[in-house]
């Protein structure tokens, strides 16, 4: 993503490169060119000054999200930005497993155990719950929620939480409600996360 941001400000500052150039050479007070004839109207002068101060503004900002690479919900010094709609199907998916991450960290430690295999995840908090994260854009079926659950039963876990950003089965999500298992896709994430606000809003 961090690539999209430099691609747009070196863009931007080579126009602004451009339009400064015209405007010192141009202009109609230029110091750099002797010849009247070849001097612009005002009307031009004024163009080529503003598209400078335009394009080096743009490249400012670009920078500045190259850098910062687009905090917590796409917010820079708090304020939310509106770019998730132009984002790739795979750079949605890397944010919301980021989303979903932050959420749980919320709510405790999350860390690899030899209790159980390398792909799932302890998470320890009030409660010790089973997480499994699901890497890939694919649906997760009723399979994985067994293979979740009969990890939690050899290494003594009473809950567990899957997290795809694709979404779950109509198998999956029934076995998972009688097994104790809290299912996070992009709308189930969104709600608990503003779940979690209210509740904090309210200790305020």
């Amino acid at each position: 993503m961090k690539n999209k941001w430099l691609v747009i400000s070196s863009v931007s500052t080579a126009l602004g490169v451009i339009a400064g150039a015209l405007y010192l050479f141009f202009a109609e007070h230029s110091l750099l060119l002797s010849n009247n004839t070849w001097v612009m109207s005002a009307f031009w002068s004024a163009f080529m000054l503003w598209s400078f101060v335009l394009m080096f503004v743009v490249a400012l900002i670009f920078n500045v999200l190259a850098f910062f690479e687009l905090d917590e919900q796409y917010r820079v010094f708090g304020f939310s930005l509106p770019l998730k709609p132009f984002l790739s199907g795979s750079d949605k998916q890397q944010q919301f497993l980021q989303d979903a991450e932050r959420f749980l960290l919320h709510q405790g430690k999350l860390a690899h155990s030899e209790r159980v295999s390398a792909e799932y995840q302890c998470l320890q908090g009030e409660q010790e719950k089973l997480v499994f994260m699901q890497q890939t854009n694919q649906v997760v079926d009723i399979n994985q929620i067994r293979a979740l659950f009969q990890q939690m039963l050899a290494a003594d876990f009473n809950s567990g939480v899957v997290v795809s950003y694709a979404g779950f089965s109509s198998q999956a999500w029934i076995f998972a409600r009688e097994a104790n298992i809290e299912l996070l896709d992009a709308k189930s994430l969104k709600k608990q996360q503003k779940k979690h606000r209210e509740q904090q809003f309210a200790l305020v």
